[in-house]
Parts: C-alpha cells; structure tokens; sequence
C-alpha cells in the first residue's frame, strides 16, 4: 500500500490550505456543536458509499431544522478530494456541517447561513493483526444517550458522551469501548457497530430507541440476506456478548473488525468465527469491485 495522499480542505467550496483553514468562533458548530458530520473512506480517489452518506448527512440536517447543504455542490467536494490521489492511496473524508454563525444564545437564527467543509485526512494506522486476528475490547461505565433527547439518526457534531467514554481506556491494544443504553442494554461502540452471531443467527442492537445507524452496518445487514444468513435487528443485552459464537464491529474505515476479547475474556475461542469472516470477505469483494 502506498503512502496516503496530502491533507486538503475545503470550505464553503473554496480551496483553503490545510494549516491556515479557518471558520468563525461564532460558527453555531463552535459554540454549541449545533451541526452534523459524516466520515467516509476515500479508496483509490473515490469515496465509498458517498451516496449513503450525503443521504444521512442530510436527513440529520432535515432533523436539526436546517436547511439541508446543497447536494450538487457537496458532491463537488467530494470529488475533488479523490483529485490526485493514486491508485492503492487511501484517506479518510470528513464532512462537517453546521448552522453558521449566530449570536450568543441557544436560539438558532431564523435564516441560518450554513458552513460546509469538507477534509481529506490521513488514513489511521490501524494494526493489520486487528482485521485479521480480532480485537480486543471493553465494555465502558458512561451510557448512551437517550433517542428521547437526541434522535439517534443524528450524527451530531456534539460527542461528548463517547468521548467522555472512550477516555475510559489508554490501553493502545484496546481497540474500543461498548456503550449501553440506561437500561444496560447494548447500543453501541464509541465509533462502531456491534453485531452478534449466535446459532448461526446474525444480531444487531435496535436502535429504536438511541444509538446511530452506520451506514456499513445497513450494507452489511443486506450482505447477510444476500448469503442467505439470518440476521435481525432486536434489543441485545450486555449478559449474551457473553455467550455469543461471535462479535464483530462496523464502520466505513475500518469495515469489519472481528472482536477475539470483550473485557479480558475471550469471545468462544478468541479466533475470528465462519460467519464474521464470511461477512468480511463479501463486504471486501463488493467494495473491491
């Protein structure tokens, strides 16, 4: 794999260098995290299932009460971040949008002038051994907040609770935390997807109530009714993670990531299963094509 291709910025459309790119201090995102994001990985100079992501990237604005961004011109910047970028270069895409500047106060103003911006990122240095072998990871003390306060289909700019969470571990072998919900049900990591397999049966967390739907998490669902897996959406609790065949985790950067650990015991015989590496490959195989 050759070397990733240079940071790049842009804002509002217009090219900004990466170390002088600048929005106001009275941008609404700053002051209040009052806007949503998207992160998308950018293969061999395009962005993979941009589509999905424009889609919930708008849906969370609609959500928010702000005018959604300009779809041709969102468009446009992502394209422009696969411009020079070689074949075998990877980088990671982020989306950040917000309601624009306002005054003190929570009161969004009543004609938002939305800022956009869009940057291209270094790719994380990930070990390889974690796609391979599996990860290891923890459940954490910090909940999930409720889909009553804030609509779990919002990718909001606000992260608070998962970074207070992710703050739980320093361990660099530790590759995430679960979040549960207030009822200890899971929901969550703090920037994946969980999946349990259990008697050949897939299972995710519901996210009725709290919790975002990734966008890998939805292709991989249809991946697994493709190969005929049963798979189901359904509330899980944290005491079956302890019995399940299988765990994984999604997201658009690191795919699949078998899960060989959950909080220092392994997960059935801490080798990734038949059903995750099934998945993984035809995840792979479509995303290759």
């Amino acid at each position: 794999m050759t070397a990733g291709p240079p940071a790049r910025v842009r804002i509002n459309g217009a090219e900004q260098a990466p170390d002088a790119a600048v929005v106001s201090v009275f941008d609404r995102g700053f002051q209040y995290g009052d806007g949503v994001f998207e992160t998308a990985a950018l293969i061999d100079g395009c962005v993979r299932e941009a589509d999905a992501h424009i889609d919930r990237l708008c849906r969370g604005a609609r959500l928010l009460g702000m005018p959604p961004p300009e779809r041709e011109g969102l468009q446009a910047d992502l394209t422009a971040m696969g411009e020079g970028v070689a074949a075998g270069e990877r980088a990671v895409v982020k989306v950040v949008y917000t309601r624009g500047s306002g005054g003190r106060g929570l009161q969004p103003p009543a004609t938002p002038r939305p800022t956009r911006v869009v940057m291209r990122l270094p790719w994380p240095g990930h070990p390889a051994a974690w796609r391979e072998q599996g990860v290891r990871v923890i459940s954490c003390r910090t909940r999930q907040m409720s889909g009553a306060a804030l609509d779990g289909r919002i990718k909001s700019m606000n992260q608070l609770n998962h970074i207070v969470a992710r703050m739980e571990w320093t361990d660099p072998e530790i590759a995430e935390g679960l979040l549960c919900d207030e009822d200890g049900g899971i929901v969550e990591g703090t920037v994946t997807n969980l999946f349990a397999v259990r008697e050949g049966e897939v299972v995710t967390p519901d996210l009725a109530r709290s919790g975002l739907p990734g966008v890998t998490r939805g292709r991989l669902l249809e991946v697994a009714a493709s190969l005929g897996i049963p798979a189901q959406e359904r509330p899980l609790a944290h005491d079956e993670l302890g019995t399940a065949d299988e765990l994984f985790l999604t997201n658009s950067i690191v795919g699949v990531w078998p899960v060989r650990e959950l909080d220092g015991r392994a997960v059935a015989d801490g080798r990734p299963g038949p059903i995750t590496r099934r998945l993984q490959a035809a995840l792979e195989a479509i995303y290759a094509a």
